[in-house]
């Protein structure tokens, strides 16, 4: 955004913009503008979650002040520049405004000197000599001078990332608006409002004032994705895909926009062909000489685009989003919220609130077994693993495991986990593996394998090497597909592998000798054995393999 100032005089006609599900808030600004031009000026404040469509409506929003005749003042807001006093109205004041042929207005500079004299000092309290408020009320006094001649809209992106500075002056101009021509209109991300007590006041001192509104900018309805893929991207859709559309996107327009890049880079089409021109009349047949329409996408492909938009959400949201981001795509919906919060390390409000957010910028829906929310498709989740280092996401698996153990989880779901961290787990991973492998072996016998080749890795006795031998009878041999053992066979098996007679077996597993010998004989049967003596050496023969 950049400063300006619109036509010298008159209402200019609006510039199309093409918003989609904006026109109540168009209606409030008008509103409030034209009360701005006869002295009653007002404060705005677009507020809504991560990426739902606030930058583009403030910049329609200036736009069409500018075009009504107003000056516009512009600033955006930058990370980079939280730090810096008074680097945001530095912008607003960098170039003088020109709105007539006879422009002798006195325009103000924030010199170098005045920001250096608001910085904090090395203690971190600010200087005895910080910019004060007759220097504030002198940059006022600019602006409303400036606004006797001509209506005035400031326009500020991403408030909330505004040095303190700057957010006294604009709380200083603010408080005044309400007996001038002057309107602000700003953008803030709900996510990081409250979380700063150095700039509070802004929230505390100004919006709680009659003449502010806070008007909330939400993700699209699927009436709105339809709207939008149709009329501005020229993707006509039917009313169940644009379910789709709507579930896949959450409505967030970033997403949105993804998604048609994907499909258009799947329909081996240049990304500009779902761009914003607008539509000359409905579609049909096309004329000769003229391209078709585009067919209707059966579903949305959520590719490349998608995935690198998600993530531009997750960081424009913050870190504690993106965290929880990061603790859902490992649990993988398989966690409680006690297990999410431990996973991220963070409290019960702050991970409700990412939640909340998340939700609210349709990122994640709220739903899943365990109520903790879940990722609106695959490519989400993906896209979140990968950006991950491999270390990070090895280290985050092997910590899910053991949360989902102490949790309750079933077995084959820690495992799960423990075989996506591709590191050899702890000792205490062996049983629960174990359990693995008896729950998956008659249908995901790979699975199977794989927790089988870690319950080997950390095997630290006989007695668990002796059981993973003969699990690997069971996935090895055609006979124990058809008919495995139990898993009270398994363990009477182990137990005489090792050597052990019938009653000491019984004593170990408490159960009769009689129980233990009709356990044996099935044993028998089931892994082609002849007696004992065949079990143990088959069973040796596969513990030196293991041991190899």
């Amino acid at each position: 955004m950049a400063a300006g100032a619109g036509p010298t005089g008159g209402k200019a006609a609006r510039r199309p913009h093409g918003l989609v599900e904006r026109a109540a808030e168009i209606s409030v600004f008008t509103r409030l503008l034209a009360r701005g031009r006869l002295g009653d000026g007002s404060v705005v404040v677009l507020s809504g979650a991560v990426s739902t469509g606030k930058t583009e409506l403030l910049n329609a929003l200036v736009d069409d002040a500018a075009a009504t005749g107003a000056v516009v003042l512009t600033a955006l807001a930058t990370p980079a520049e939280r730090d810096e006093p008074l680097a945001l109205v530095r912008q607003l004041f960098r170039t003088p405004p020109q709105f007539g042929p006879e422009d002798d207005l006195a325009w103000p500079r924030v010199t170098d000197a005045e920001a250096a004299s608001a910085a904090p000092t090395d203690t971190g309290t600010t200087p005895t000599d910080q910019l004060s408020t007759s220097a504030v009320h002198d940059l006022w006094s600019a602006i409303d001078t400036l606004a006797r001649r001509v209506p005035v809209v400031i326009g500020v992106d991403d408030l909330h990332f505004a040095d303190v500075e700057s957010l006294r002056c604009l709380a200083y101009f603010g408080g005044r608006v309400r007996a001038s021509r002057v309107l602000i209109v700003v953008s803030e991300n709900i996510g990081h409002v409250g979380t700063d007590a150095s700039r509070a006041s802004w929230h505390t001192d100004l919006l709680r004032q009659p003449h502010c509104h806070r008007i909330q900018v939400s993700p699209l309805s699927p009436r709105g994705v339809a709207e939008l893929l149709d009329t501005r991207l020229r993707l006509p859709v039917g009313t169940v895909t644009t379910t789709r559309w709507h579930h896949v996107s959450g409505g967030n327009p970033l997403l949105l926009r993804a998604l048609t890049e994907d499909a258009a880079a799947v329909a081996r089409q240049p990304a500009g062909l779902a761009g914003l021109a607008e539509p000359t009349g409905p579609a049909g047949p096309a004329a000769p000489g003229e391209p078709a329409e585009p067919a209707e996408p059966a579903e949305p492909v959520a590719g490349t685009a998608f995935g690198q938009a998600y993530l531009t959400c997750l960081h424009r949201g913050g870190p504690d989003l993106l965290q929880v981001a990061r603790g859902l795509a490992i649990l993988a919906e398989s966690g409680s919220s006690a297990s999410l919060r431990q996973l991220v390390d963070a409290d019960e409000p702050t991970v409700e609130r990412a939640l909340d957010l998340l939700e609210r910028a349709g990122l994640l829906e709220r739903a899943g077994p365990l109520g903790t929310g879940r990722f609106r498709h695959p490519a989400a989740r993906a896209a979140v693993l990968a950006e991950m280092s491999p270390g990070e996401r090895s280290h985050l698996y092997q910590q899910a495991a053991r949360l989902l153990q102490v949790d309750g989880a079933a077995a084959h779901t820690v495992a799960a986990h423990l075989v996506a961290a591709h590191r050899p787990p702890g000792p205490w991973a062996f049983a629960v593996l174990c359990r693995a492998v008896e729950e998956t072996l008659d249908h995901d016998r790979l699975f199977a394998t794989e927790c089988l080749r870690l319950a080997r890795l950390v095997c630290s006795d006989d007695m668990q090497r002796a059981t993973v031998a003969l699990l690997r009878l069971r996935i090895s041999s055609p006979s124990a597909e058809v008919d495995p053992l139990t898993a009270a066979e398994h363990q009477v098996a182990v137990q005489a592998a090792l050597g052990g007679t019938n009653r000491e077996i019984a004593r170990i597993l408490h159960i009769t000798a009689s129980t233990v010998e009709q356990h044996l004989t099935r044993v028998y049967r089931k892994l082609g054995a002849k007696g004992r003596a065949d079990l143990r050496s088959t069973f040796m023969q596969f513990a030196r393999e293991d041991l190899d």
